[in-house]
C-alpha cells in the first residue's frame, strides 16, 4: 500500500522510520515545508518529491496519508486528506476542537475511509496487558499518573494537550472517561504563553478518582500510573525494561457504625506478592500503525478510537476551561 507522510519533525521521523519497517507499506513521499528536514529525509529515504501537501492528495497512487504536522494545521490537511479520498492517520492530538474532530470522523463516515488517531499508548503492549486483565483488579478505585519531562517546551498546545493527551487515552482505554467533576490548576512559565505545569483532579460517573501531574519543567523523564483496584494493583511505568508490576494489594473500605457518630470509614490495605508480566516486545508505534493498515484492508472502521478521539477532546476542553 503506497502511503505519503505530511511532517518530518520530531514524530514525523518516528513515523517515517515505522512505515518503512511495515512490510505491508510503501512510504511513496514524504513532505515538509521546511527544507532541512526534506533534505535529512532524502538522505535516509528514496521517496516521490512534491512542491505541497495538496499535491500528494491528487495523487491517485497514494491510499492513505500520514499526518505528523503541528496540531493547529490537524484539522486543515486531514480534512483534506479525507476530501480526496485518503484514509488518514493523524498525530494526537486529532484535532484542537471538539467540533473538528466531530467534522473530521463525520466525512469518514461518508465517504466511508477510514481516519485514526494516534494514541500511541494504547497501543503499547503494557496498556493492552492491563485492558486484557483489568477484571483480576476487580472494581477500580483510582488511577493516579506522572508524566513529566524538562524542556520540550511545545508553541502550539500546551502541557494538558501535550502530555496529559497520552493519559486521558489510557484511562480512556481502560475504565472510560466520562466526566463527573474535575478540578485543575495549570501555571505559565516566564513569558511562555502556554501553560507548562498542571495538576488534574478528576471524578468519573463510575466511581473512579483520577489524578494526573504533567509538566515540561523536570529535570528528569518520569512516565508513571498506578492503577488501584480491591483486589489488585499495578504499577506501570512505561521508562523502565520491565514496565508492569502488580501488586496482589487492594483497597478496602470499611464502614464501622457506633453510637458516638453514624459511621467511621477506614481504609485498610492488603499486601501480597509482586508479579512482573512477560510482555511482547512490540513497539508501540508499530502497532499503531498496524492497527490503522489491518482497519483499511478489513474495511473496518475504528470506533474504539473514534471514541477515543471524542472522549479525550470533551475532557481536555474541560479541564482547559477550569484549569
Amino acid at each position: 500500500m503506497k502511503v505519503a507522510l505530511i511532517g518530518y519533525g520530531y514524530w514525523g521521523i518516528n513515523l517515517a522510520k515505522t512505515i518503512e519497517a511495515n512490510t505491508n507499506l510503501e512510504l511513496y513521499s514524504i513532505f515538509d515545508l521546511n527544507q532541512d528536514r526534506m533534505l535529512a529525509a532524502k538522505e535516509r529515504y528514496s521517496f516521490k518529491t512534491f512542491q505541497s501537501y495538496e499535491e500528494i492528495l491528487k495523487d491517485n497512487e497514494i491510499e492513505a496519508i500520514f499526518i505528523a504536522t503541528p496540531p493547529q494545521s490537524h484539522y486543515k490537511i486531514a480534512y483534506a486528506s479525507l476530501e480526496a479520498g485518503k484514509h488518514t492517520f493523524v498525530e494526537k492530538p486529532y484535532t484542537t476542537s471538539l467540533d473538528k474532530a466531530y467534522s473530521l470522523i463525520n466525512l469518514a463516515d461518508k465517504k466511508n475511509l477510514i481516519t485514526m488517531v494516534d494514541h500511541v499508548f494504547v497501543y503499547s503492549e503494557p496498556v493492552k496487558y492491563l485492558k486484557n486483565n483489568i477484571q483480576r483488579f476487580g472494581d477500580i478505585i483510582y488511577i493516579n499518573s506522572r508524566r513529566i519531562n524538562l524542556g520540550l517546551f511545545q508553541s502550539a498546545v500546551d502541557v494538558l494537550w501535550d502530555l496529559a493527551v497520552h493519559d486521558l487515552s489510557i484511562i480512556e482505554n481502560l475504565v472510560g472517561l466520562d466526566i463527573k467533576r474535575a478540578s485543575a490548576f495549570t501555571k505559565k512559565y516566564g513569558s511562555f504563553p502556554n501553560s507548562a505545569f498542571g495538576d488534574v483532579n478528576i471524578e468519573l460517573e463510575n466511581g473512579v478518582l483520577v489524578g494526573l501531574n504533567v509538566s515540561w519543567l523536570s529535570p528528569i523523564k518520569i512516565r508513571e500510573m498506578i492503577i488501584g483496584g480491591t483486589k489488585l494493583t499495578a504499577f506501570y511505568d512505561d521508562t523502565k525494561a520491565q514496565k508492569i508490576k502488580l501488586y496482589n494489594a487492594g483497597v478496602i473500605l470499611n464502614e464501622e457504625f457506633e453510637k458516638a457518630k453514624l459511621y467511621e470509614k477506614m481504609v485498610e490495605y492488603k499486601y501480597g506478592e509482586e508479579e512482573i508480566p512477560t510482555l511482547p516486545t512490540n513497539m508501540s508505534l508499530s502497532n499503531s500503525v498496524d492497527f490503522f493498515y489491518h482497519s483499511i484492508v478489513f474495511k473496518q472502521i475504528p470506533k474504539e478510537n473514534h471514541k477515543g478521539i471524542i472522549s479525550v477532546i470533551k475532557a481536555l476542553e474541560l479541564i482547559s476551561k477550569i484549569g
